[in-house]
Order: structure tokens, then sequence, then C-alpha cells
């Protein structure tokens, strides 16, 4: 009895077993998606469709991905040649063409591979970025220090574009710069060519800026800014080029490298007589003034003077423009004669946007013209206490500060004044609409490219100068955030001016 017995329950076992393999699925179908018998068959990028590549880059094929390492990202927008045993190849529903295609490889893809029977097998691209972005390379002359902010010394400089931006060799001097900024543990640099040069593919001359961004953990800070101006087509606007610099060999960091603010055919071009001012309470040239009846802090940056006895004719001139603006006549007075309100309007644009409460101290604020011209704001610049930083020390806290402060600096006095003609507070009204309807998503997307660009390079500089912990995508996501709260802000903020 107890062998039938178990020979029944080995037949029900078995019985169960077909049950249950009959049940299972297909081992090459899983939801729709074959695991085997579709696949790429190669895939890669051709020079001929690359031409910025040096040679050919095969991807590995695996089971569910194609791979491959080494690809630079100042090119992630390819053209993929590849070949599969299917003949409809789509990502994201879209139909691919071997060949003729570009995709963009910072995003998400995934390649879905269909069957004439509508089985499909998906891809992930996968890819391991170089890690270099443009290198520049100072070897200073006996391998000295660099320790003084007026004093150069002799170097070999040595610009590496990495196949986008030409090369450059040659020698040159160079220094420390800055104010506050020199006085951090990563410095910020001045070097002049022996000869005009172009760097990055930027407009030869002599005289070039390293900043050092040491308080800014995003490195996007002043690059954003110059971008805001360049969309508001402000004149002599400077470029953000994010290089990596070393020293002797040795490695010190991400730095952004741009354009001396200069009185110069290929920089801020307005004559050699025109005048180039900066309002600043560092008061620190030789030649500078205090303003009526502001007290503007004003340094002569150009034209280059020799004695004191030149200081004040640019005094009066500029002071015929400030009491015209202090007058009980003011704004129905000739003021707008001397000051062009339509680049006040851009600066007072790129200032709000950024928080940049500078000018109310004032700081690091130039003011331009031409002998026979206007006088005009900009080239903007230093925007590294912007962004809610100043009064709270951390950046994209606060994104709701007005412009001018409670208290009552030279600055506020000044630029509060201006904005009070109705001609202005109109200019800026229209400018800001016009700006968020038509560019301020080419901003996010600036963003967005030029953190890709650095994130690797970031990571180096913040393991050199010890910043502690980070998260590069977070610290992103927070400036853009910051921004489009700011830009909410500012709508309300200059309908209510």
């Amino acid at each position: 009895m107890v062998i039938k017995s178990w020979s029944k329950l080995s037949l029900l076992f078995v019985i169960f077993i077909i049950i249950l393999l009959g049940c299972e699925k297909d081992p090459k179908q899983d939801d729709g998606q074959i695991t085997d018998g579709i696949s790429f068959t190669s895939f890669k990028l051709e020079k001929k469709h690359n031409p910025h590549l040096k040679e050919d880059i095969t991807f590995v094929i695996g089971k569910e991905s194609i791979e491959t390492n080494g690809l630079s990202r100042y090119f992630p927008k390819v053209v993929p040649t590849y070949s599969a045993n299917v003949d409809n190849i789509e990502i994201n529903g879209k139909k691919q063409t071997s060949g003729l295609d570009t995709l963009d490889l910072r995003e998400n893809l995934k390649y879905t591979l269909i069957s004439s029977d509508g089985l499909k097998k998906t891809y992930e691209i996968g890819i391991r970025w170089s890690s270099e972005i443009a290198q520049l390379k100072i070897k200073i002359l006996n391998q000295a220090s660099i320790t003084s902010k007026t004093t150069y010394v002799d170097a070999s400089i040595a610009f590496e574009g990495k196949n986008f931006y030409k090369d450059l060799n040659g020698d040159g001097q160079i220094r420390g710069r800055g104010n506050s900024t020199w006085g951090m543990p990563k410095k910020p640099y001045k070097i002049k060519l022996k000869s005009d040069a172009s760097l990055a593919g930027l407009k030869p001359e002599k005289d070039w800026v390293l900043l050092a961004n040491f308080l800014d953990g995003t490195h996007l800070l002043n690059p954003v800014a110059f971008k805001i101006a360049s969309q508001l087509e402000m004149p002599y606007t400077n470029n953000a080029i994010p290089v990596e610099l070393s020293l002797n060999g040795a490695y010190a960091g991400l730095y952004l490298l741009t354009e001396q603010i200069e009185v110069k055919k290929n920089r801020v071009d307005i004559g050699k007589d025109g005048l180039l001012l900066q309002l600043d309470t560092y008061y620190d040239e030789e030649y500078k003034f205090r303003s009526t009846p502001y007290n503007l802090p004003v340094l002569i940056m150009n034209p280059e003077l020799t004695s004191q006895s030149q200081v004040d004719p640019i005094k009066n001139d500029f002071n015929t423009l400030t009491n015209l603006i202090s007058a009980p006549q003011f704004p129905n007075n000739n003021y707008s004669d001397f000051f062009d309100i339509d680049a006040f309007a851009n600066f007072m644009i790129v200032s709000m946007l950024t928080d940049n409460g500078e000018l109310n101290h004032p700081k690091s604020t130039f003011i331009h013209k031409t002998t026979t011209g206007k006088y005009s704001m900009g080239p903007v610049w230093d925007f590294d206490w912007a962004y809610g930083y100043e009064g709270t020390q951390i950046h994209f806290i606060k994104s709701n500060n007005p412009i001018f402060w409670n208290s009552n600096p030279l600055g506020k006095q000044f630029f509060s004044q201006l904005i009070k003609d109705p001609k202005s507070k109109a200019l800026i009204k229209q400018k800001w609409a016009n700006y968020k309807a038509n560019h301020f998503n080419n901003l996010m997307t600036y963003i967005d490219e030029y953190a890709f660009l650095i994130s690797d390079a970031r990571q180096l500089d913040f393991e050199k100068w010890k910043r502690g912990n980070f998260n590069y995508k977070t610290d992103v996501e927070n400036l853009k955030t910051w921004l489009q709260n700011r830009s909410e802000y500012l709508t309300t903020y200059i309908n209510t001016l």
C-alpha cells in the first residue's frame, strides 16, 4: 500500500512539473522583449561622419548594451554607423538610419531593435568619457612662486586645446590678481603673452585672466552671468572658457579663462582715448576720484594717465552726468543725452537675475564711453558674491532678494535714482518680458552643456582644494531651480518698479 501510494504521488509530481514547464514563457521572449535572436552586429563612429575624430571608434556590443570609452566631452553629438539583423531600429519611437541620424550622447539613449514579426530588443548606450578638457600648462622660470599681484614672473605658456581649440606654445609672464579672492587658498592669476595671440578661439590679445572660482562650487556663476549679458547683446561681454591649470608641473585645478577688461581693439573697443571707469570701494588704482554728489569711488582704467592733473577733465565730465541725475528736474532734463538708458536696462537685468548686489557698494562695476558717445554700463564682471550669497555666505538659499539693500550705500543711492526714470522702468519691463520668453530656456540648456563639459574637472578641483563633500548633479540643479524661482520673483518685482 505504501509503494502504491508513493507511485501515485510520483506520477502527480511528474504531471505537475510537465504543466509548470508548459506554462513557462519562451526563453527568447519576455513581455515582448527578445533576449536573443536579434542584435546589433556592428556599431561604430566613423571619422568620415564625425570629422573631429582622429580615427574610427568601435563600440563593444554586449547582451543589452553598446559601450566605448575615451570620447571627448567637447563632442557629445555624433553620427553612428551600425548594422543589425533587423531592418527597423528606433530611439524613443523614432526610426533611425545608420550614418545619417545625429545622437546627443549626453542623453540617456536606448536603441530598440524590432524584428519583422514585432519582437523587440533594447540596447543602452554606455559612454566612459575622457576626463580632460583644455589644458593650460605654465612653467615659471627657475620654478619661482607667484607671490605678487603687481610683479610678473617670466614663464613658458602652453595651451592644449584637446582637438577642439588650436594649441599654443609661447613665452609670457604671470602674476596674481583679485582683491578678496587673492587671500583665498586657490589663487586667481593674470597672464601676459609675449605677443598678441588667440587662446581658445578668442580674439588675439596679450592679456588674459584666470579666475579661480573658489567661492563657486559649481564653477558656473560667472559663465552664467556672461551668458545672460551675451543673450542681451551687451557689447564687450567676456567669454567663459573652462581650463585645467598646471603650474610648474603640479595640478592647480579648474579655472575660468577669460579676457582682461581693457581698452583694446579686440576687447573694449572704444578708441585709444575712450573712457573706461570702474566704480569700486577698494579704490586702489593710482588715478581715481570721488564723484559729486554721490561720492562714488571712480577708478580710471583708461586712458592711461601720467599725472594727477589729467584726472580733473575726466572727473568734471563724469560729474556733469551725476549732477544731472541728482538734479530736482531729473528725469525731465537732458541727462539721457549723456547716459545710455538702453545699456542701463540690460545691465540691471543681468544684475537682478543673478542677484548681484555689488552695484550697491559699488564694486566691480564698469562704465565706458567713446570720446563723443554716451556713458554705457558694462562690461559686467564678478559674480562670486551673487546668487543669494551676499548676506548669507551660501549660494542658492534665498531667491527673492530685492536688488537694492535696506541700507543706503553709495552705489544704491546712484542706481536707485536712475531706476526712477519712467523710461528706464519701461525698458527694463520690456526687456525682461522678452528675455524670459525668448532666452531663459536657452540659459538652462547652456548650464546643462557647461556642467557636462566640466563635471570631471570639477571633481578633481574639489579633491585638490579639499572642498569637502559635494554632489555635482545636485549643485547644478540647485542653481537651475534658484534661477527658475528668481525669474518668477523678478516678474512680479519688475512689474512693481
